[in-house]
Formats: C-alpha cells, sequence, structure tokens
C-alpha cells in the first residue's frame, strides 16, 4: 500500500469520527416495546450486518476504479402530468430516485437532487452527472416513498423543497418522524414492516416490507430508524420498490404473501467488494433472481451511476452484469431494463 493511501484511509476514518461526534444526537430513537425486529434500542434483520472492524477492513483494502468527472446525459421529454388508472409509467431520474405513475397518483421513490450525498450542502459523495429529470420539470408529486435515512436516500435539502411545493405525504420507517420533523418537514407516516396504508384517488395500498440492508447518519447512530421497501397495489398494478437492499430471506417471505408483480424496482450497483457489499446491496445476479422469486413481468435496475460512493467497480459494469446474468437465466432483455437518466416508459 502506497503512503499516499495510507494517509487517505486515515483521513476518512478520522472524518467518519468527527463526522459522527458532531451528529452524536441525530436521529431519533424508537419508542416501543421490543419486537422479532427491534430490541428496544435498535432494529435488526434476519441476517447479520458488518462490524465497524468490517468498515475500517474495507476502507484499507479498498481498491477503486477511475470514474468519468462529469457525463452529459442526451435531454429526455418532461414527465407526463400524470396517467390514466390503467396505465403505469415509470421514468428514472437518478440513484434510487424514480417516478412511479400509476391510479391518478404521482410517486417519487429516494428524492435526491442536491450535488452531494453527504451530511452537508457542500461536503460529502460528488454526482457525476444531473438528475435526469430537472426538479421544476416535476409533476405534482403526491406520495414520496423513503426506504431507509442514510444520506444518499434520505436527502433533506431535497425533501423540503418538495414539501414545500407540493405538501406530498412521505412513508417512512419507525423512527423517521424524528429527523423529519426536525427540519419541518410534515405529512409523514411511519410504518413498521408488513403495516400497511391507504391513500386516495383509487384506494391505493402502500405496504412497508423488511429489506436486508441497515439505516443510520454516523457510525455511532446505527440502526436507530426502520429500513424497507414498498409493495404498491392499485387498482391494475401490484409494484414493488426495493428501495436499498441485498440479496435476503425477505424476499421468499414477499413472495409468500404476493403472488406476481407487474413491475419491481431493484438495485443493481455499488456491489463491489463483494464481501462487504453482499449484505448490503444486490449485484444484477441477485436483481435477476429476485426477478425470478417474484414472477415480475417487468423490472427495472436503479442505484448505479450517480454518486461517486465507492467506485470498486466501473460507472457501467452493472450493464454488461446484468446481460450476464439475464443471458445465464434464459431471460429476455426486454423483461429488466436500464433506463437512461431521466427516460420513461409505459409498463405494458
Amino acid at each position: 500500500m502506497s503512503f499516499s493511501k495510507y494517509l487517505l484511509i486515515i483521513f476518512a476514518i478520522l472524518l467518519i469520527f468527527f463526522i459522527a461526534v458532531y451528529f452524536r444526537l441525530s436521529g431519533a430513537l424508537y419508542g416501543s416495546p421490543p419486537s422479532d425486529h427491534f430490541d428496544g434500542k435498535r432494529f435488526f434483520g434476519e441476517e447479520s450486518d458488518h462490524s465497524f472492524a468490517d468498515m475500517v477492513k474495507w476502507l484499507w483494502e479498498m481498491e477503486t476504479v477511475d470514474w468519468p468527472e462529469w457525463i452529459d446525459d442526451p435531454p429526455q421529454p418532461k414527465p407526463v402530468e400524470y396517467v390514466n388508472n390503467e396505465e403505469l409509467k415509470i421514468t428514472y431520474i437518478n440513484h434510487a430516485t424514480a417516478l412511479i405513475q400509476t391510479d391518478s397518483l404521482n410517486i417519487l421513490t429516494d428524492p435526491i437532487w442536491s450535488d452531494y450525498a453527504g451530511p452537508f450542502s457542500w461536503a460529502g459523495t460528488p454526482r457525476v452527472r444531473a438528475p435526469g429529470v430537472k426538479f421544476e420539470d416535476l409533476p405534482k408529486i403526491d406520495i414520496i416513498l423513503i426506504s431507509h435515512d442514510h444520506y444518499d436516500h434520505l436527502d433533506l435539502p431535497t425533501l423540503k423543497k418538495l414539501a414545500l411545493k407540493f405538501q406530498p405525504i412521505i412513508l417512512a420507517g419507525l423512527g423517521m418522524n424524528g429527523i423529519l420533523k426536525s427540519e419541518n418537514i410534515e405529512n409523514v407516516v411511519e410504518l413498521d414492516w408488513w403495516q400497511e396504508y391507504t391513500v386516495d384517488p383509487g384506494d391505493v395500498k402502500f405496504t412497508f416490507v423488511p429489506a436486508r440492508h441497515s439505516s443510520g447518519r454516523n457510525p455511532f447512530g446505527n440502526n436507530r430508524t426502520l429500513w424497507g421497501g414498498y409493495v404498491i397495489e392499485g387498482s391494475a398494478s401490484r409494484i414493488y420498490y426495493a428501495g436499498d437492499t441485498a440479496y435476503g430471506q425477505f424476499l421468499h417471505s414477499i413472495a409468500e404473501r404476493y403472488n406476481s408483480f407487474r413491475l419491481t424496482i431493484l438495485p443493481v450497483g455499488s456491489y463491489e467488494a463483494r464481501w462487504f457489499m453482499r449484505n448490503q446491496h444486490m449485484n444484477p445476479d441477485d436483481a435477476v433472481l429476485a426477478h425470478q422469486l417474484l414472477n415480475s413481468k417487468q423490472s427495472i435496475g436503479i442505484h448505479f451511476g450517480t454518486f461517486v460512493e465507492h467506485p470498486e467497480q466501473t460507472i457501467n459494469a452493472h450493464e454488461q452484469d446484468l446481460a450476464t446474468a439475464l443471458n445465464k437465466y434464459g431471460i429476455p432483455e426486454s423483461d429488466f431494463w436500464i433506463l437512461g437518466f431521466g427516460a420513461g416508459r409505459f409498463v405494458r
């Protein structure tokens, strides 16, 4: 290991420590009796998480590859204002941010328009491309789905702008209301795993479902809020938004409760180094297995090529790895899309 890399790793560890001290009171402790995934202080899943020592080892051994400094994506048409009840349209914006339009509702997942994913507006993980849809080109947003509180999924500056402009209902896991209320963000509905919330029009039902991941906005505040994904059931669609997750037993539990999906939205990026990421992020092979297990008519990949979080695979590696996995399992490429940033498609 070079001396410069050694200094970089030491700097990263010290930065994590000082951010942790600065934000030592951030995040709300959820007050409730223990459950099968809450010990009275912290949430947990069926499968083990990493230790702080694992994180240090990962940083120490990290071998990154070069990413472009900036990418200019081709412009795409603005999203439509709404779609008819029987229609379903998905637009990929960036990272885990997608616009789902169905049942006269516009649903936005894990929205982030900030230049950095991090604790400050001027520091954190920088983006390498603009969001595929300009903020001012968004249609009216009715519902926002938050999968968990990591900075690249819970971006408070973006949420404050969305709340001010659209007054949407925000669905999130247990413990998240404290973080959002501290920023004067209202209309928050907290959900436990398998808890449901129904909205009009159309009596569309949202169910917060388990995921294999973690939460925390500093290293010493981990798992004090609940993470997960969402199943959306409308008049003509059943949709699964996985959020940020690894492959795990929970997917079998979802498959047992729901016999099929019209659309699944699955993460396919940030999956190396595999020994560390395998219990945090799916790789494309995992995502294709999930597509099969959930009996998905159509899937779309997300969570790639936006922020230089830990580039241990090339910026487009997910595309080749997804093509390899689809060929391996005999699935047509038309059944699992990688959309361009800002590109939208109707789902049959």
